[in-house]
């Protein structure tokens, strides 16, 4: 009986103390301050942001919290932690409303935004297309041109700017229309990331810049005197270029929008290089490479989802529990009211009684039964689905590996431009007398002391990337024991997709060359014309 007890006991639901209307009303005015604080201050949306949600009960659907988490995820954008944004869209999901579909569609926009960030294009694109679809069945063109936007972007990251162009357009188009100030100057900035006529990109920016200021929206006047540097490097004015990129540091620092920030630095570094101040260009690109390791850090992505993954496992697990619990309770109950009956029936109606009870209690079981079997089988897809994420994380070592050669080939870009400099230095020291050549030899050698402490630094870099590859090489020669160490070196840097370019200023060879040594890769291991060497590499 005292087990009966607990049982009934233990699954009573939780009583829930409603939402009292000074909290809502407290919450809808944290939201609204999250709002107005948003590209002037996102350290203080994201405040406002989080102390609104913090007002309302766990997984209970509610508008006003989706709302709050969905600003406390951007302004976390904004400030560069994309791990902390993602992962607000991911809990945003608990509280919303399935019939909202604004809401809905709004989530999907920014989970393809945030993911374009992480270098996840595929997914970023995916949920972009989503949400413009969705957005167009609600007649919403605002939020249509919205998603045109963000799909520009994508696309830029790309490096594919006609399809970028197109989309810009559209949705400046829209904006413009519809005398939206905010967004107008958004897109007029987008356009501006890439290269093209200087002077007309420099008038869209400036006006992008004007209305910026009269918004007070200091995070994108960061990003718009970024851009205004880089169409100034574009058009051969660094003077001018490093006043803007000054500019932007000082908003980006000011708000601590570290992306902002990691971008100025590489435009900074393409200045410096411009102008011959290689020692301030190295400076830059490593401050660079040191930041967009933190900003690009598809481990922590990897690891929201899995934690994700886990809480719903738990919470299914949990579900099952409770319906083996019930399903306890409920034989205890039926025991105890026929019991029951028995006493008030008597014996005669009793063994009636017991027949049609065994028989009802069997299908019930059989029911139960059925239950838990789903129970378990969602049980298993969860497990699956965590391990899919367990192989994504070795996929993500890879794409690190192909991070870190990029930058050496950056780095390696640089040094060759410093070794074109000491060259020509060289050359006008045959042209000196004595007197003369002493001075400009020393001036030579400090050139080189110079960059020296970055060739150790690099080659550490790269030493690491074959160390990770090792157990790919045994793996292939194994399988291709005739491969030549050529062969194998050049398998190792297609298998972290870098392009033929990349690879010739690495291993210091014409790309003719890295497009013949290819040829003789691809016939080396017995590939057929219409296979892939890339995809073939990272499946191996």
């Amino acid at each position: 009986m005292k087990k009966a007890l607990y049982l009934i006991l233990a699954v009573l639901p939780l009583t829930v103390t409603p939402l009292q209307a000074q909290d809502i009303n407290q919450a809808k005015t944290l939201v609204e301050q999250a709002q107005n604080a948003l590209f002037s201050n996102p350290k203080q949306a994201s405040y406002y942001a989080a102390q609104a949600a913090a007002l309302f009960p766990e997984d209970q659907p509610n508008e006003i919290c989706t709302q709050a988490m969905i600003l406390h995820s951007q302004a976390e954008q904004l400030l560069g932690n994309f791990d902390l944004s993602i992962k607000n869209l991911y809990d945003a999901q608990r509280y919303i409303n399935p019939a909202n579909k604004r809401q809905t569609d709004q989530l999907y926009s920014l989970m393809g935004r945030v993911y374009s960030k992480l270098g996840d294009y595929n997914k970023g694109i995916e949920l972009n297309d989503k949400a413009t679809s969705i957005f167009k069945s609600l007649g919403d063109s605002a939020s249509v041109a919205g998603c045109y936007n963000e799909r520009g972007v994508m696309h830029y990251l790309l490096d594919e700017f006609v399809v970028a162009e197109k989309f810009l357009q559209r949705a400046l188009t829209i904006n413009r229309a519809q005398r939206n100030l905010k967004e107008i100057a958004t897109n007029l900035n987008n356009l501006c990331l890439y290269q093209g006529d200087t002077e007309k990109k420099l008038s869209l920016i400036q006006e992008a810049i004007a209305i910026n200021k009269n918004l007070d929206a200091q995070w994108s006047l960061g990003e718009n005197y970024n851009n205004m540097g880089k169409q100034y490097y574009f058009g051969e004015q660094y003077s001018k270029a490093l006043e803007a990129l000054q500019k932007a540091y000082e908003y980006a620092h000011n708000i601590g929008a570290k992306e902002l920030i990691c971008d100025n630095y590489e435009y900074s570094s393409w200045v410096y290089a411009a102008i011959g101040d290689y020692k301030q260009a190295y400076t830059r690109l490593s401050q660079m490479y040191a930041l967009s390791k933190e900003l690009q850090s598809s481990n922590k992505l990897r690891n929201i989802e899995q934690e994700i993954s886990y809480k719903r496992y738990q919470d299914q697990k949990y579900a099952t529990e409770m319906q083996e619990q019930t399903y306890k309770i409920e034989l205890l109950k039926r025991n105890l009211w026929f019991l029951g009956s028995v006493l008030v029936l008597g014996l005669a109606f009793s063994i009636f009684l017991y027949k049609w009870y065994k028989r009802r209690k069997g299908l019930q079981l059989i029911e139960a039964r059925y239950q838990l079997e789903l129970s378990q089988r969602e049980l298993s897809e969860l497990k699956l689905h965590q391990q899919e994420l367990e192989l994504q994380n070795i996929q993500n070592a890879l794409d690190s590996s192909q991070q870190e050669v990029t930058s050496f080939a950056v780095f390696l870009r640089s040094r060759n431009e410093l070794l074109d400099k000491i060259r020509e230095m060289i050359k006008e020291g045959y042209k000196m007398d004595n007197q003369a050549l002493i001075p400009h030899l020393k001036k030579v050698n400090a050139y080189i002391s110079q960059y020296q402490s970055g060739d150790k630094t690099n080659n550490a870099l790269l030493l690491n990337i074959e160390d990770k590859s090792k157990e790919f090489i045994e793996r292939l020669t194994k399988e291709h024991p005739n491969l030549t160490q050529g062969e194998k070196y050049l398998a190792t840097m297609l298998r972290v997709n870098l392009s033929t370019k990349e690879i010739s200023m690495i291993s210091g060879n014409s790309p003719k060359t890295i497009n013949m040594n290819r040829y003789r890769l691809r016939k080396a291991l017995n590939l057929p014309t219409e296979k892939d060497l890339v995809e073939y590499l990272q499946n191996y």
